[in-house]
């Protein structure tokens, strides 16, 4: 059975981006994972006429709705009025409410203010909650339909939504099964080829709704359904479409695969940066446990630094430039000499916003030297300078990945 729930958060604050909307977040995240289909989020400002008019909208489209913000008790708090306003309903000063009030207030040497009074009027009918949270949020049934008002303020709106109103929905919907959810992980690919890949997939099971989340410089891939044995298929189904493009499920990173990667076949790595500044290195030692296949990280952010520490000979440098196939060899195949390892990893490029005479800004080579040779590959990657260090170091990444699992990746383009 399909429930339709629509979030509301309101607040001069949200709309103008001063803070970011967690509110609607944590309960899309909360309510869709119970089982209900939330329809919309609307965010809007602390406008009574614009409450007024998505609070009757809402009410259309959705079974029940969840509000947050405009419940206090400053001039900007207008959620109530717009409330009653909406549902032509009075505001009667509630006796739970104030008391409540007045006993908190006491306990912190504060007395009663006319400002406080404010926050006792709710619509005729309601019922208040979260009080035993130290926050006053109030349940409005209209229309046959709930109406959950709760605090702006994210912590008492979490407490009020996870020990009252989630309990109560569950009470409310006994038939609403919870969805299963399960995350899978992709790079290489865009939102278009992937969904090329798998789109008659998903056609032959509607019951599995897929939902693609770009996460740069990845794209993950939500896929979900009440039917665990359908889902499951469905997943191994979108596997075999994705192949190598898939490196991880649910809340795997790059990273950990790469050194789950290298552990299991006891293989060592050394890293030599130019471009990315020691994010590669950075990357890969924010997994418990590196040390076992990490031994060593340098950059060479300087053509001085190359010829230093790697042993690069000056005059290639100048015939080849600094970012070239060249240089990239000598750097994988430099660290790996000097670390004593079975792999050595080596980017360099520019990363903008000025590029050299040898290259273009996003120019990047990245080299990986093994036992069986060394692989070199040019790459242009048209974004900003940070943009452009995240995708080297993560492709840097990827082809650990991808020479751990097949054993032609050096016969590979």
């Amino acid at each position: 059975m399909s429930v339709k729930v629509e979030i509301i958060n309101i607040g001069d604050e949200i709309v103008s981006g001063a803070i970011p909307n967690t509110n609607g977040f944590t309960l899309a995240q909360d309510l869709t994972g119970a089982g209900y289909d939330v329809v919309a989020i609307t965010t809007v400002g602390d406008n009574k006429a614009l409450i007024k008019t998505s609070l009757i909208m809402a009410l259309q489209r959705a079974d029940f709705l969840v509000i947050t913000g405009g419940l206090g008790p400053t001039i900007d708090d207008k959620t109530n009025e717009a409330v009653a306003d909406a549902l032509n309903l009075p505001l009667i000063s509630n006796v739970r409410v104030l008391e409540y009030m007045k006993t908190y207030l006491k306990d912190k040497g504060l007395t009663l203010r006319p400002e406080h009074k404010k926050m006792v009027l709710i619509p005729k009918g309601a019922e208040p909650i979260g009080l035993r949270f130290h926050a006053c949020g109030f349940k409005l049934t209209y229309a046959n339909k709930c109406l959950y008002f709760l605090p702006g303020i994210s912590q008492q709106m979490v407490k009020i939504l996870r020990h009252q109103v989630m309990p109560e929905l569950a009470q409310s919907f006994p038939e609403v099964e919870p969805k299963i959810t399960t995350t899978l992980l992709t790079f290489g690919l865009d939102e278009i080829q992937i969904e090329l890949k798998t789109k008659d997939v998903l056609e032959m099971s509607p019951e599995v709704k897929l939902s693609s989340l770009p996460h740069f410089p990845e794209i993950h891939l939500l896929l979900s359904s009440r039917d665990v044995h359908t889902l499951n298929t469905v997943k191994e189904r979108v596997k075999e479409r994705l192949g190598s493009y898939l490196f991880g499920e649910d809340g795997e990173t790059l990273p950990f695969v790469v050194g789950k990667l290298l552990k299991s076949r006891r293989l060592k790595l050394a890293v030599a940066e130019s471009i990315t500044g020691g994010l590669i290195s950075d990357l890969i030692t924010n997994v418990p446990g590196s040390s076992e296949y990490f031994e060593q990280g340098v950059v060479v952010y300087s053509n001085k630094a190359k010829v230093e520490i790697l042993k690069i000979p000056e005059n290639v440098i100048d015939t080849e430039g600094a970012v070239s196939e060249t240089i990239a060899k000598y750097m994988a195949e430099g660290i790996k000499r000097i670390a004593k390892t079975d792999l050595g990893i080596a980017v360099t490029g520019y990363a903008g916003p000025t590029a050299g005479p040898e290259a273009k800004v996003g120019t990047v080579y990245i080299a990986l030297a093994a036992s069986q040779g060394t692989k070199v590959k040019r790459y242009l990657f048209k974004d900003s300078r940070q943009n452009i260090k995240i995708l080297t170091a993560a492709n840097a990444l990827d082809w650990i990945r991808r020479y751990c699992l097949d054993d032609t990746f050096f016969h590979r383009n």
